[in-house]
């Protein structure tokens, strides 16, 4: 449901007009986000060896955050009436221009996505030390990347 023009949380954040359909869109992704987060917390409890172990199921991981988080990013973008970028590096720059994101909670996003773009692509040999010691700040990133949506999503808390 839109939110009305003259209401609080217009008031608060005029460029934010989330329709039904973008609500559901992003209530479905941050479900996702949210179990990937929670999946990826699992491996925080291993340790260094353990983790390189796992490493295809942590990057696994990483890359579902990556897509997850972009997919609802854009879906914020679409609502602004924004052009849609095309790269994951370029979704969150495009927020954060818009004055909807933080730059460092962006930057932080593209930093990731990066990683994703390695490890999806392989451009380069994957370095499983960067890999696994990227968990706790993944998790940590992401959660507050959830908790920025919920934030900016009428109706949900």
């Amino acid at each position: 449901m839109p939110i009305p023009h003259g209401s609080a949380v217009n008031k608060r954040r005029p460029s934010l007009a989330i329709g039904e359909l973008e609500r559901e869109i992003i209530l479905r992704k941050l479900g996702s986000l949210n179990r990937y987060v929670t999946d990826l917390g699992g491996y925080a409890a291993l340790d260094r060896v353990g983790r390189r172990r796992e490493h295809y199921a942590i990057e696994r991981l990483l890359q579902l955050l990556c897509e997850s988080s972009a997919d609802i990013a854009l879906q914020f973008l679409k609502a602004r009436g924004e052009t849609l970028p095309t790269s994951y590096r370029e979704i969150f720059i495009a927020l954060e221009r818009a004055g909807a994101l933080a730059a460092d909670m962006a930057a932080e996003l593209v930093a990731a996505c990066g990683m994703r773009n390695v490890l999806t692509q392989l451009y380069d040999e994957i370095d499983l030390d960067r890999v696994v010691a990227a968990v706790e700040p993944v998790i940590a990133l992401y959660s507050g990347f959830a908790h920025w949506v919920l934030g900016r999503l009428p109706g949900a808390r």
